[in-house]
C-alpha cells in the first residue's frame, strides 16, 4: 500500500514539475475552466493560491533534500512533508477547480532562490539549511492559515484550511525537533 501512495506521490511531483516547465504565467488569479468567474471572495482565492504555492514550495524543497542529504532523519522528514504536502496539494486542487480558481505553477521566486542556495550546498551544511527553510516556510504557512481561516467566509476553503492546520503544526514541531538534533551534531 505505502509503494502505491509513494508512487501516486512521485507521479503528482512529476506532474508539477512538468507543469513549472511548460506554463511561465504570472501568478496572478485567474478563473479555472475556461475563464469563468471564480465564485469565492478575493480573500478566499489569495489563501488558496498562497496554500497551492507553499505546497508546490514544501514539495520541491522536500525533492531536492532526498535527492541531496544523506542523513536518515532528513529522508525520512522530507518524504513525510513530500507525501503529505502531495495529498494536501491534491485536495486543494480539486477545491480550487470547484471554486473556479486557476492554480499557481511555479513556487514563488524567494523560495526558489533558497533552493539554488541550498543546490550549492551538501552533508550536514544541507542538511541545516533544508530543516531551517522548512521551519521558516511551516512558521509563515501556519500563520497564513490561521489568519486566513478567521476571515474566509466560504465553508469549504474554511474546512480546508482548519483541516489542514493540525498537520502543519506537526510538521513544525517535528522539523524543530530535528532542527535542534542537527544543530547539536558536531561538524563533519
Amino acid at each position: 500500500m505505502t509503494g502505491k501512495r509513494e508512487l501516486k506521490v512521485l507521479a503528482a511531483v512529476v506532474l508539477a514539475a512538468v507543469s513549472i516547465a511548460a506554463c511561465s504565467r504570472e501568478r496572478s488569479v485567474e478563473a479555472a475552466r475556461d475563464d469563468r468567474t471564480p465564485i469565492v471572495s478575493p480573500a478566499a482565492q489569495d489563501f488558496m493560491m498562497k496554500a497551492a504555492e507553499g505546497d508546490l514550495s514544501e514539495i520541491e524543497m522536500a525533492r531536492l533534500a532526498l535527492q541531496r542529504s544523506d542523513n536518515k532523519d532528513v529522508r525520512d522528514y522530507a518524504n513525510m512533508i513530500q507525501s503529505d504536502h502531495g495529498s494536501a496539494l491534491e485536495d486543494l486542487t480539486d477545491l480550487m477547480k470547484d471554486k473556479n480558481v486557476s492554480q499557481p505553477k511555479t513556487v514563488p521566486a524567494d523560495v526558489q532562490k533558497d533552493i539554488d542556495v541550498m543546490n550549492g550546498l551538501s552533508g550536514p551544511e544541507f542538511d541545516r539549511e533544508f530543516i531551517n527553510q522548512t521551519v521558516e516556510e511551516h512558521e509563515k504557512e501556519i500563520g497564513m492559515y490561521q489568519d486566513r481561516a478567521a476571515i474566509v467566509q466560504d465553508t469549504d476553503v474554511k474546512n480546508y484550511a482548519e483541516d489542514l492546520l493540525p498537520k502543519l503544526q506537526m510538521h513544525l514541531e517535528k522539523a524543530q525537533g530535528l532542527q535542534s538534533k542537527l544543530f547539536s551534531m558536531p561538524a563533519r
